[in-house]
């Protein structure tokens, strides 16, 4: 334990501490209750591991002002150390005050926040002194808090002085690891409580740190190429939902399946479908949109013919269902009404559940090959299909427990190229048991780190592809940024 008077001395501690990256200080005031209250120590500890202040320096500054101003300018506004104080209001009163003070943590506003009653579990001490926390987060014994009072503007100092203002860094240093694994730990139980939506599922196995920012940050996680918007992109989800509920409500639809299945003619009927959900809905919105924003002409007419195709494909599939239910039912019974929103507990081998939460695109009913298919819409090529086969073998899984539907088919649909991947009901099931309880796991994982943690959410394996048309990608390379040149190296 260096104790320092010598100012030659002080001033050299004080430039070896410039290069830290954190310190642990306290300070000590003589005549603290008087009305001239002056600054009598600085003791400051770069050494987080030490138990008994052998690593701590002891500054004496006792009407030594320039002293102070150096240990202000080099270490208090240094923004590149982070400075860790207990209380830290009083001490920065004595250093450099909160406007030239920079980078500064307080441990005393770390244990407010955590024993906060309306957190779901709070921190319980008996209170918030930093001897308190040593004894009853650290274990430390013996502690002594009768010197805090004593008279530190005599000098000589005692012993008794000198050993109370090298263990308060110490007490410091350890309390202060304590407080941020315990903060670490609650930020860790907070997200466990958050059910997953279902696209969450896909995202993680497309790319586990666009998974984060979505579920962390509820940042957007929908890839989208150069050329392509994500408002046009939701949109085309939102109207093909719309197509569905006004070709249910409108009964002009229903009329133009009124001739007997042989006479209808698939092309005709699929004009006039186009025809009548531009009237009642693309048009509306092609108006509203234009006025928000004159420049998305092409956007909004490559976003209709992608819906006119979608319109055709739903007109081959309700003709083919004319054939074995009326004109007034086809669409009702191909177009099957699902809660907007489902919650279901996913049960883990552990014993445990995830609460899951989600939404599909489109359920429908093929009554040639009598089968139920849940439709997905995606707007980017699909590097791996196991995300996708992942997303829909829990869609089919939710739907079956939940609703009692059995889902035989699922199909995934790329706009606008309309390609699309089917999987068969057997290769739902296999995934739901072999991929997805693992999956689960690691995903409680990856929403629990924090930068003061190794092992973040790795890269996606196709960053040849996701990268390039990934949302989150400028905040992905600086929030992750040593783990993303190291990733793009390999």
């Amino acid at each position: 334990m260096p104790y320092l008077t010598e100012a030659a001395k002080i001033l050299a501690t004080i430039t070896k501490f410039a290069s830290a990256k954190i310190i642990w200080a306290d300070t000590e005031v003589a005549g603290w209750d008087s009305p001239k209250p002056r600054l009598s120590l600085i003791q400051i500890l770069s050494e987080p591991t030490d138990i008994n202040g052998d690593c701590a320096y002891i500054l004496d500054v006792l009407d030594q002002p320039e002293l102070v101003t150096a240990f202000v300018k080099q270490i208090m506004a240094n923004p590149n150390i982070e400075k860790v104080f207990h209380y830290a209001k009083c001490d920065l009163h004595y250093l450099g005050g909160k406007k030239q003070a920079k980078n500064v943590t307080c441990t005393f506003n770390l244990v407010k926040k955590l024993t906060q009653k309306k957190r779901r579990n709070p921190l319980k001490v008996s209170n918030k002194k930093l001897k308190t926390l040593a004894v009853e987060l650290c274990q430390f014994s013996s502690v002594d808090a009768e010197e805090q009072t004593s008279d530190w503007g005599q000098r000589p100092l005692t012993e008794k002085q000198l050993h109370y203002a090298k263990m308060d860094t110490v007490y410091l240093a350890h309390v202060h690891r304590r407080l941020l694994e315990l903060t670490a730990l609650r930020k860790v139980e907070k997200f466990q409580h958050i059910p997953f939506r279902i696209t969450h599922v896909r995202v993680a196995l497309e790319c586990p740190r666009l998974f984060y920012f979505g579920y962390r940050f509820r940042k957007k996680t929908m890839f989208l190429q150069s050329n392509q918007s994500a408002d046009i992109s939701s949109a085309f989800n939102d109207l093909s939902e719309q197509f569905i509920n006004i070709a249910q409500q409108e009964s002009q639809f229903s009329t133009l399946f009124e001739l007997p299945f042989e006479q209808l003619q698939e092309e005709q009927v699929t004009a006039q479908m186009q025809e009548l959900f531009y009237k009642f809905a693309f048009f509306p919105y092609w108006q509203t949109a234009i006025q928000t924003n004159p420049d998305q002409v092409q956007e909004l007419s490559q976003l209709w013919q992608e819906l006119t195709v979608l319109i055709q494909r739903w007109t081959k599939l309700l003709l083919s269902n004319r054939r074995y239910c009326s004109a007034q039912e086809v669409i009702s019974k191909t177009f099957i009404v699902h809660e907007p929103g489902v919650e279901y507990n996913f049960p883990l081998a552990n014993g445990k559940q995830e609460l899951l939460t989600r939404r599909w695109d489109n359920l429908v009913y093929d009554f040639k090959n009598r089968s139920l298919h849940v439709v997905e819409y995606k707007t980017y090529e699909l590097p791996d299909k196991s995300a996708q086969l992942a997303q829909l073998a829990l869609y089919s899984y939710i739907l079956r427990e939940k609703l009692g539907l059995a889902v035989d088919w699922a199909v995934y649909t790329m706009v606008p190229q309309w390609q699309e991947l089917t999987f068969s009901g057997h290769q739902l099931e296999q995934t739901l048991h072999q991929l997805i309880p693992e999956k689960f796991q690691q995903m409680r994982q990856w929403v629990g780190w924090e930068h003061s943690q190794p092992n973040p959410p790795p890269l996606t394996s196709h960053t040849e592809i996701l990268c390039d048309i990934c949302p989150q990608r400028q905040k992905c390379q600086t929030f992750f940024a040593v783990e993303v040149e190291k990733g793009m190296r390999k």
